[in-house]
């Protein structure tokens, strides 16, 4: 632009400004707690022209339609921690910059952010209590640390206590993080006491540990004496079954339950199976390794702890060659049930080959036919099952065979077919959580049982689970397309 007037001229030149661009991403999210988060960004790489005044921040909250400012700051802040934010909601954040011409478009955060707390409440304190300094009207009790803090450490521990008779808890005390133990006092001579005891840490309250079984005020509690007559009652290639008896002391209180370990002959280190109720007394100890030598033990349990000794086995050895089982035991009862289905049963096995009974094979034959048709497959617990579906007036031969892991057994067979006939005053029967229920077509089509469909190149095909001892038909299909390229 060129002034001028009477003293002389002037050449004065202009800039335009306009907006400024957005605050440069990408907009970063840190230091996320349950209720607050940290925003940083970088300034914006073109002021418009005017200097940038400020950026200002907005959020908006996953369930609400409306954005809220949050605040506004000096343009050489880049970054602003957003406090008051709700636990478990999801928000989105944006930030402008501003000159004094207008706002920018908005740097919005990539994603939406879920406000959770980093850390978790810890767990359960671990059990059981250990009983100890007893006297008329106290007693030591103690307990171990949690398995997992959560993250955030523990901070200390509460007990409370209560008598069997009432519901009302009672706090006992407060302990630091470091003391997993309490001297309880003011008990009543002979009262039983329930105790649990919760963690704490920067989050919160632990579930407790909260034993089902009552202490006794002035009973000397000590822990069980070790189960009697351990004995190893079955091997197979896969399982161990154990049987005992109840120790001979529980040691002044209810016994909790047993705890069963095993160990490889050829390991030092014992690994824990499993811990069962105090009702229980044999187990079948599963998924071992075949054709190894096993040592197990149990141990007895009351709130004290476990038998200071456990009651063990010799070395046993896995069986190293299983057989497929015997068959199903007879007889194999058929009867109809309706104008298309009949109801079977059977006995199980006289022997499982060494290796446990997986289940049963059921398979049915049309006398017009040569070929058997597999119905389906039932589990080891099952003996009896309602056929639906079949023709009537039909004939048909049954078989069921018996499976371990080795194989199948031998049929147990129908001696002579079984026609299907409505039976007289016909009701449809209940459904029979102890009789599985399988459907079987008898339709042309469906005799024919299609396996595969293949490429032309392939000129071999094999195929798995057929019945033992049995015949089978199969049949080949070509399919081309004529010179149209249709099929």
């Amino acid at each position: 632009m060129r002034v001028s007037n009477d003293k002389g001229n002037i050449t004065c030149v202009s800039r335009s400004s306009e907006r400024p661009a957005p605050p440069q991403g990408p907009l970063e999210t840190s230091d996320i707690t349950s209720c607050s988060l940290k925003l940083t960004w970088k300034p914006s790489p073109n002021d418009g022209g005017a200097d940038i005044t400020a950026y200002f921040i907005e959020k908006q909250d996953k369930t609400k339609k409306q954005w809220q400012k949050v605040a506004e700051v000096t343009p050489d802040i880049l970054s602003y921690s957003v406090q008051e934010l709700l636990e478990g909601h999801e928000y989105f954040f944006r930030v402008f910059a501003v000159n004094a011409i207008g706002v920018s478009d908005a740097l919005e955060a990539s994603e939406d952010i879920l406000l959770k707390n980093p850390f978790d409440k810890p767990g359960p304190p671990i059990g059981p209590f250990d009983v100890s300094d007893v006297t008329e009207s106290s007693m030591l009790l103690h307990w171990d640390e949690p398995d997992d803090d959560g993250g955030s450490p523990v901070t200390h521990y509460t007990v409370e206590k209560r008598e069997t008779t009432k519901k009302a808890w009672t706090k006992v005390g407060e302990t630091a993080a470091q003391a997993t133990e309490i001297d309880v006092t003011g008990l009543k001579k002979g009262t039983a006491y329930l105790f649990r005891v919760y963690a704490y840490n920067a989050v919160g309250q632990s579930p407790p540990l909260q034993p089902d079984e009552p202490i006794t005020a002035g009973k000397k509690i000590t822990p069980p004496s070790k189960p009697n007559n351990l004995q190893v009652i079955d091997v197979t290639t896969r399982t161990v079954t154990l049987a005992w008896a109840p120790p001979t002391s529980t040691g002044g209180a209810d016994l909790m339950g047993y705890v069963i370990e095993r160990r490889l002959t050829s390991e030092k280190r014992w690994e824990k199976v499993d811990s069962v109720d105090a009702s229980v007394t044999l187990y079948c100890v599963e998924n071992l390794r075949t054709k190894s030598e096993y040592e197990f033990r149990v141990f007895s349990e009351n709130p004290v702890g476990r038998s200071l000794e456990p009651a063990m086995t010799e070395q046993v050895r896995l069986k190293t060659h299983a057989t497929p089982p015997s068959p199903p035991t007879a007889p194999l009862e058929v009867r109809p049930t309706g104008p298309t289905s009949l109801m079977i049963e059977w006995g199980a096995p006289e022997s499982d080959g060494g290796a446990p009974l997986l289940g049963y094979i059921i398979a049915i034959r049309d006398i017009k036919r040569t070929m058997w048709i597999e119905v389906g497959q039932v589990g080891a617990n099952f003996t009896r099952l309602h056929i639906k579906e079949l023709q009537e007036e039909h004939e048909y031969h049954i078989r069921v065979f018996a499976r371990n892991e080795v194989g199948a057994s031998d049929p147990l067979e129908t001696e002579e077919p079984v026609k299907i006939v409505c039976p007289d005053g016909f009701t449809e029967l209940p459904e029979d959580d102890n009789a599985p229920s399988l459907s079987y077509s008898t339709t042309e089509t469906l005799s024919w049982m299609r396996e595969a469909g293949m490429g032309a190149d392939i000129y071999s095909y094999a195929r798995g689970r057929l019945l033992n001892k049995d015949e089978y038909f199969f049949k080949v299909w070509h399919r081309g397309m004529n010179k149209y390229g249709e099929k």
